[in-house]
């Protein structure tokens, strides 16, 4: 056998290869692929706590209202709220929006849209031109609390505030006292690169 006739052997197995996978690239040079488990949410956790409960009539509060997380991580926020009474609302706040699926969890059960009679609170953040809409329903007489989780991630690094958009506060309004103050109805979201 001379070199010729070893490249010509060399080259039929190559095609033959080829021909048999059907993919147009040596079979020798094919990269196998493997799905990455998807990353854990990052888990956050706050509290909804009526004015009763801070003992101040008319203030309702989050017990956290500064948030830390990474741009493109996903974040699964979990609000545990007491509050039975509800809020003024304009209904474009009654719908949950920006979270993956357009849901959230209440006690377990998927909810996309609420009545307006049925919110205490929203936790809105507006991210550039996306918004962030979770909304708290009223617990019923029968719950101790009502358990909301939403999954949602930040495209892009900065510090983007949120504010309830229920006018749960002081006032004739209903927009005075907490709804004003940072730290009870409205915060930030810090997103690092």
């Amino acid at each position: 056998m001379n070199f010729k006739s070893v490249s010509l052997m060399a080259a039929g197995v190559a095609m033959a290869a080829t021909t048999i996978l059907g993919t147009g690239i040596p079979a020798f040079a094919q990269v196998k692929h493997v799905a990455k488990k998807a990353a854990t949410p990052q888990l956050i956790v706050t509290q909804m706590e009526t004015g009763k409960m801070v003992h101040k009539k008319g203030w309702p509060k989050f017990t956290v209202s500064q948030f830390h997380t990474t741009a493109g991580k996903v974040v699964k926020l979990v609000i545990k709220s007491y509050d039975d009474g509800s809020a003024p609302v304009p209904v474009s706040y009654t719908k949950v929006r920006g979270t993956i699926g357009g849901s959230e969890l209440v006690n377990g059960k998927k909810v996309t849209t609420f009545k307006a009679a049925d919110v205490a609170h929203t936790m809105t953040i507006m991210e550039g031109g996306k918004t962030i809409n979770i909304v708290v329903p009223v617990r019923t007489a029968k719950e101790k609390f009502v358990t909301v989780t939403a999954e949602f991630s930040f495209a892009k690094p900065g510090n983007y505030m949120w504010q309830c958009y229920a006018a749960c506060g002081t006032g004739s309004s209903g927009w005075m006292g907490p709804m004003m103050t940072s730290g009870w109805m409205k915060g930030a979201w810090h997103v690092a690169k």
